[in-house]
């Protein structure tokens, strides 16, 4: 009974802070307007003294930074740029999470995943009859779970998208040399992979398409090319978009440029493969060390063991 009330207390407490954190977020969303409404309003004053007109300048100034850290959920989508996008949404850009509702999602998983599992850890403990101290200690390690399994999957999820991208990327660089050199301009090569890559990495034509989308709406391409790699962010479309830009600043050949760039891309995915293959030989010692090597010894040793088990028995005995 005490350890109920206890873990009652303790859970209010988990509730309590949630809510207390969800309070100051939601005030935190109205900072920037009540800024503006401020600024505003100073502005409207400035016309009568240069203080006023400094102070209006300086509470803009820090609208627009709260404006920059807490941007609202109608405009999540389009930021693209490393300085906008911080922390968990950054995280869900790269996972190709890019909705409103999943910044929103994420949080919500952050906080109920931790509740439920201390929940049903709880009645787990109590059903079967577990000692008090072992059930707060399963309480705990359900609340240390649930809170890091969502930024466990969601970090998975972005390693197995940088894979796809990066197992792709020379295929697509192949693709875009020759689409290059029979005369279409990049835009078009762009299209050309979108369209491709639909089928064998849709994760690579999905970016390509928004990098198409981007520039058809008038953004211009090196702008169009860095929010690509601040999508993905993936080193080897990094290096690509670096050598694009630097090309069309130059203006060197761009056919060249990307020939280049596709056998230097092609020869660091072999190396990455070799060096993961020379990696496998010291991978297998702990399973024949810890798994194999027990088994052969049993099979081999174990009639001798119990021949001679089976001879000194009876003599002991004697």
């Amino acid at each position: 009974m005490i350890f109920l009330v206890s873990f009652t207390v303790f859970l209010a407490g988990i509730l309590a802070v949630v809510a207390l954190y969800l309070w100051i977020e939601g005030r935190r969303e109205s900072v920037p307007e009540r800024f503006k409404e401020l600024a505003s309003s100073t502005t409207g004053k400035a016309r009568s003294g240069i203080l006023y007109g400094n102070t209006g300048k300086w509470l803009e100034g820090i609208r627009n930074r709260f404006a920059r850290k807490h941007p609202r959920k109608d405009e999540i989508v389009e930021l693209l740029t490393a300085k906008e996008l911080v922390g968990a949404r950054l995280l869900l850009n790269h996972a190709g999470y890019r909705k409103p509702i999943s910044y929103s999602i994420y949080w919500a998983a952050r906080i109920g995943f931790p509740i439920l599992l201390a929940v049903f850890a709880l009645l787990y403990g109590m059903t079967t009859g577990m000692a008090n101290r072992s059930i707060f200690f399963l309480v705990f390690v359900a609340l240390a779970a649930g809170f890091l399994l969502p930024d466990t999957l969601l970090r998975m999820k972005i390693r197995k998208r940088q894979e796809q991208i990066s197992d792709s990327l020379p295929d697509a660089l192949d693709l875009l040399v020759v689409c290059v050199e029979a005369g279409l301009g990049l835009n078009a090569a762009f299209v050309k992979i979108t369209e491709e890559f639909k089928l064998s990495s849709p994760t690579l034509s999905e970016e390509f398409d928004i990098v198409n989308r981007e520039m058809v709406a008038g953004k211009p391409r090196q702008d169009a090319l860095r929010a690509l790699v601040e999508r993905c962010g993936v080193e080897d479309v990094a290096s690509l978009v670096a050598m694009l830009i630097q090309t069309e600043k130059l203006g060197t050949s761009l056919a060249q440029s990307l020939r280049v760039h596709s056998d230097s891309l092609r020869t660091r995915r072999r190396q990455k493969a070799e060096e993961a293959a020379a990696k496998t030989t010291i991978k297998l010692v702990f399973p024949l060390v810890f798994l194999l090597f027990p088994a052969l010894f049993i099979v081999i040793l174990g009639p001798g063991v119990m021949e001679i088990i089976r001879v000194l028995l009876p003599i002991s005995q004697k």
